[in-house]
């Protein structure tokens, strides 16, 4: 945790122009869990928090999808934040939520209504989508309507890793993180990426890099309601980083996600190549998102693998008062004056 006074230093990336201006319109496609049990992920709840009550963003809609826990789950959970939120901070543009796919794409489940919302939503103004959890319902959009693919304006997906990497955690010799969102629906990955859609992925190694400890869960329950009800439900979450896995705080992956559409300067990015590698075992399969230096046969993706010393610590912050880390933010100077933007004018922010 920082002070609320943030002095920073700017921290440039070469894709600057994701949200630079006020008002991006974005439509969320996530997996929340929060308040489930200790081992369930948190960091949905984190993530939509911070994207709402940021003025940079425009939430246009909310769909869900199975991932962490099943659809109906992160559906009830979605519901119970918003009307959390809407009772304590009435002023917020709380979005409508959508149920979505309850499979892979592979066992060609039924149109949930979240993919047919989409479709409405597309047709109606682009968008930015940001796809949180298994992004089976934006590769739903794409195969039934590819008229639409040229609306949306950029995929930004929390997903991705290096050839022979390992999600390492903590203090465990043994256990690791898996690419989750990746393995729970690789096919749905290899269909974006074939798409054509700008796509701009946050892996592990960027998100990983941000840490929630007890202090930050300790301002947050000093705060208004609704930070001490994201800090209650939280709390199991830390515990299950700090006692299993040996952790001193958890990595609030999706939040990260979110940071990188509110502030994209204080990121690291750079042009790669990316793949769906598939690997099949007698008993296991393992299959993974890889990238790669650049290269002409390969599915150009914008891979962001770093962020700002400042920009980790303020996870806490950007879930509380986002618009106070950006203002703050805003008044540093770039470190990256010459860094080039990879989104069109078409795609820049109203």
């Amino acid at each position: 945790m920082i002070p609320r006074l943030l002095i920073v230093l700017g921290f440039c990336s070469v894709l600057s122009s994701v949200s630079a201006a006020a008002g991006r319109d974005v439509w969320i496609d996530a997996d929340p869990a929060c308040g489930l049990g200790e081992t369930r992920d948190v960091d949905d709840c984190w993530a939509l928090v911070a994207a709402i009550r940021s003025s940079s963003l425009n939430v246009v809609s909310v769909s869900t999808v199975f991932g962490n826990v099943d659809a109906v789950a992160a559906a009830a959970v979605a519901q119970d934040l918003f009307v959390i939120m809407r009772a304590h901070e009435p002023n917020l543009p709380i979005p409508p939520v959508y149920s979505g796919a309850a499979e892979p794409i592979r066992l060609n489940p039924a149109v949930p209504p979240a993919v047919r919302r989409l479709e409405v939503a597309l047709a109606a103004r682009p968008l930015t989508i940001l796809a949180l959890g298994p992004p089976t319902n934006i590769a739903m959009l794409i195969e039934r309507r590819p008229d639409l693919v040229h609306r949306i304006d950029a995929i930004v997906a929390v997903a991705g890793q290096r050839p022979g990497q390992v999600f390492k955690v903590g203090s465990t010799p043994i256990l690791h993180f898996h690419d989750l969102n990746v393995r729970k629906d690789p096919d749905a990955f290899d269909i974006i990426l074939r798409s054509g859609v700008p796509v701009h992925l946050i892996p592990f190694e960027a998100g990983h890099q941000a840490m929630v400890m007890q202090s930050d869960l300790d301002f947050l329950m000093a705060s208004g309601t609704l930070d001490r009800w994201i800090a209650r439900r939280s709390t199991a979450w830390l515990g299950f980083w700090r006692d299993t896995l040996g952790a001193v705080g958890f990595s609030p992956f999706d939040t990260v996600a979110v940071t990188y559409l509110i502030d994209p300067k204080q990121y690291s990015c750079e042009p790669m190549t990316a793949k769906i590698v598939r690997r099949r075992g007698l008993f296991v399969t393992r299959d993974t998102l890889e990238v790669t230096r650049p290269h002409r046969n390969g599915r150009s993706v914008t891979y962001c693998s770093d962020l700002s010393e400042i920009a980790r610590k303020s996870m806490v912050n950007y879930v509380s008062n986002p618009d106070h880390v950006s203002a703050a933010f805003a008044r540093q100077p770039a470190a990256y004056p010459r860094a080039r933007s990879t989104l069109s004018a078409a795609q820049a922010a109203p």
